[in-house]
């Protein structure tokens, strides 16, 4: 049989005398028997197998099909034909076979270019088995040059990596170096050994193995391209606790607009020259980046940004430490700050500082006065020119002066950080609690709820979801209306995926609203706002006090600025979804909820309006709207990684089934206690009509999420920081809480049992 792709490359390796794994290959008419037989003769002292593709012209020096096509490790005899099969459905019309090969459960693993820019080598490694490099997860990256001399080391902090432990393959996180220095002269006389082989350059995936080293396959490099200016780094990191899950490409566009104003405007107001930032578009513009529908920061902008102001390694720790970032990593930029605006730039802070309590005040009242001119709004007497005007006030008014909310963030930032430095972090739990916003609308929403219990011809309309029933009956009943209207006027805004402008708010369901006020019936609030006392040596505990004041000060701040975006978003959204509605009558979109598929320039170009062209083009818009629908519903069944490295914007893999082992997961402490109970897993956001669970499993959380946390007797949340929505409030209503523990939506099980330890972080499987 004549041996295609990579099965030829290893062939030719291993009649070299290069330590290849013992393979064999197989067609898509080999029957199953037949190939249990071939295992039987060639591999029979094989335990487990790995079955990898090798396709037509796969890895040519023209084109390279790099995970493109199905691969299994770790295989067992029996599943050996279901995962051949698996792998010849993913050949597509590209003709190819199948190799079998000896599986080896390596300490290390990865990929190696043979030759890169300036004749240098490349090694991306990891711990364990090869399979997060090639999948684009964060990994350890060397630079080498031929003589064996390393010239870059990056090492990553907290990656993914897969181990093969009693026949499994479980996933851990590591920070760990990957690889030693005499592991990597032997990789490097290993990649110059097989380009010599060969005579062009190689992508090489290797292991190591009891001190042995495994070529697994040999491919040839099919471009050149630059070692450190390609690479970019994206991390969902705490963005996706505003934005989870698929967002669709108005909020997409909406978000980056508002990003690239607010962060220009910061650095505006910080001083720096505009003729500075003008020279740098590209930065501001794509400070976020989308992939299968999801939002991450491109961290590689974010940190040029961090270099526009002095002190680049405390902006670049502070704004890591502020995100919860998965990803750490160095840019080369030659962006730097003159030295007389390094020299007056401490003057600024000092006097923004001393100053900040009467912008935050200003903000406050001019954020909140056009909030109440906006909320009083008719949008459905808009027109469609009205409401673009109508956007640019919105614009203006409420999103560029958002800059002074970031500003706080800094504040909050700062704080956090020298806490951080002067006591240990199972204090630090103990100490930054304050009162925020959420808890606000928790005690306002059980008020409420009371009192409308109280009515019953309200209640019974509650309880039957009659909204009809409901608006007839509130205007007898003038007490509990100015009740609802006040609590709608402050958190109407405020609901899960609440930035998410597809989302429906309660201002749109009225049944939403009822759900949490059943949810709500019995609810009693237990706040614990008072902060353990701090047992520290006397002068120690002075600063920590004088600190820990300021911090609180900020944080709540902090969510009351949250609560005002909350609001503002809400009043974009009433505009955009006018704007659908008079589309829809128009007849260039089928559906005013279609709008949510177009972006921000496809709707604001007034030109194109006056001109009539926008409501003469409904054809092309449908097109892509049908488009994008098809494009969106397709990544529903995808699960892209947290975080990744990439070039060209190519999107990562995806993630694999991770099989979990044991009883113990670790997490990262959020609020301290102990809690054992029956778990529920929340993959989005629902009130459920009976709370039979004790402990709340989600990825994220956002301020919207606040009244189920409420009703939750313990949190555990896979993403997330000291700062997270969800740690604010377990921490405010004493709800034991743990972040950060990766995949335990997968883990997790509807009303299994667990015991949960908000100080150390741990969750118990029971």
């Amino acid at each position: 049989m004549r041996n295609l792709g990579k099965a030829n490359s290893l062939s030719k390796l291993g009649k070299a005398g290069f330590l290849v794994p013992r393979f064999f290959v197989c067609n898509s008419s080999c029957p199953e028997k037949k190939i249990l037989s071939k295992i039987e003769a060639e591999l029979s002292s094989v335990k487990f197998f790995a079955v990898r593709s090798s396709a037509a012209n796969e890895d040519s020096k023209l084109k390279s099909y790099a995970g493109h096509f199905y691969s299994g490790i770790g295989v067992t005899n029996e599943a050996v034909f279901t995962e051949v099969k698996k792998v010849h459905e993913s050949f597509g019309q590209i003709a190819g076979k199948v190799i079998i090969q000896d599986f080896i459960p390596s300490e290390s693993a990865g990929v190696m270019f043979t030759e890169v820019e300036d004749n240098n080598i490349v090694i991306n490694s990891t711990i364990g088995l090869c399979q997060p490099v090639v999948s684009g997860l964060a990994c350890d990256e060397y630079i080498c040059n031929k003589n064996g001399d390393i010239l870059s080391k990056t090492i990553s902090k907290k990656k993914e990596i897969r181990l093969f432990i009693n026949n499994k393959i479980i996933k851990q996180i590591s920070d760990v170096e990957s690889l030693t220095e005499k592991q990597i002269k032997q990789l490097i006389q290993l990649g110059k050994r097989i380009q010599n082989f060969f005579g062009s350059k190689q992508d090489v995936e290797w292991c190591f193995l009891n001190n042995k080293l495994y070529v697994l396959q040999s491919r040839p490099i099919t471009r050149d391209f630059t070692i450190f200016k390609d690479r970019v780094y994206f991390d969902s990191a705490n963005i996706a606790e505003s934005y989870s899950g698929i967002v669709l490409p108005l909020t997409q566009s909406f978000a980056r607009v508002v990003y690239a104003q607010v962060y220009r405007d910061l650095l505006r107001m910080s001083g720096v020259f505009v003729k500075k930032l003008d020279h740098h578009p590209e930065i501001f513009e794509n400070l976020l980046g989308f992939f299968y529908g999801r939002m991450y920061y491109n961290m590689n902008n974010w940190y040029l940004m961090a270099a526009f102001i002095p002190g680049y390694k405390r902006n670049k720790e502070n704004f890591e430490l502020m995100i919860t970032s998965n990803i750490k990593q160095n840019i080369t930029t030659s962006i730097k700050p003159s030295l007389i605006f390094s020299f007056i730039y401490p003057l600024i802070v000092i006097v923004k500082a001393g100053i900040y309590g009467f912008t935050s005040k200003y903000f406050k009242n001019t954020v909140t006065k056009e909030l109440r001119k906006l909320q009083d709004q008719n949008f459905d007497q808009l027109q469609y020119l009205d409401c673009i005007d109508l956007f640019e006030v919105i614009n203006m008014k409420l999103l560029r002066q958002w800059y002074i909310a970031v500003e706080n963030d800094f504040f909050v930032m700062t704080y956090l950080g020298i806490l951080k430095k002067l006591i240990n972090e199972q204090l630090l739990q103990k100490v930054i609690k304050f009162p925020s916003k959420s808890t606000e609308q928790v005690t306002e929403l059980s008020l409420l709820s009371k009192k409308m219990y109280e009515v019953k011809n309200l209640w019974n309309a509650i309880e039957a979801n009659d909204v009809k029933r409901f608006n007839n009956e509130l205007p007898h009943h003038r007490e509990l209306e100015r009740l609802l209207n006040k609590y709608l006027h402050s958190f109407g805004g405020r609901f899960a995926n609440e930035l998410k402008l597809e989302s429906v708010g309660v201002d749109e369901d009225t049944t939403k609203l009822f759900s949490v006020l059943k949810a709500y019936r019995n609810y009693k609030l237990k706040l614990n706002v008072l902060s353990e006392e701090i047992k520290l040596p006397f002068f120690k505990k002075i600063i920590v006090q004088i600190i820990l004041s300021k911090f609180k000060k900020h944080a709540s701040l902090r969510e009351e600025f949250r609560l005002l975006r909350s609001n503002t978003f809400c009043m974009a959204r009433r505009l955009f979804r006018r704007m659908g509605v008079i589309l829809t009558e128009n007849g260039v979109i089928e559906n005013a909820d279609d709008i949510f598929y177009l972006q921000m320039e496809e709707l604001l170009d007034q030109t194109a309006l006056k001109n009539k062209q926008c409501f003469s083009s409904s054809k092309n818009l449908a097109k892509i709207i049908q488009q994008r629908k098809k494009d969106y519903n397709s990544y529903k069944s995808i699960t892209p990684p947290s975080h990744f490295a990439t070039t060209n914007n190519l999107p990562p893999s995806v993630k694999q089934d991770i099989k979990f082992e044991g009883n113990i997961i670790h997490a990262s402490p959020a609020s301290p206690g102990i809690i054992k109970g029956r778990v529920r897993v929340f993959k989005e956001f629902s009130m459920p009509e009976k709370i039979d669970f004790d402990i709340l499993v989600t990825s994220h959380t956002d301020p919207g999420w606040t009244s189920l946390i409420a009703l939750s007797k313990g949190l555990i949340i896979e993403h997330g920081g000291v700062l997270s929505h969800a740690s604010i409030v377990a921490r405010e209503l004493n709800i034991p809480a743990v972040i950060g523990a990766r995949d335990a939506m997968v883990v997790l099980k509807n009303q299994q049992m667990v015991e949960i330890d908000g100080s150390t972080g741990t969750i118990r499987i029971i």
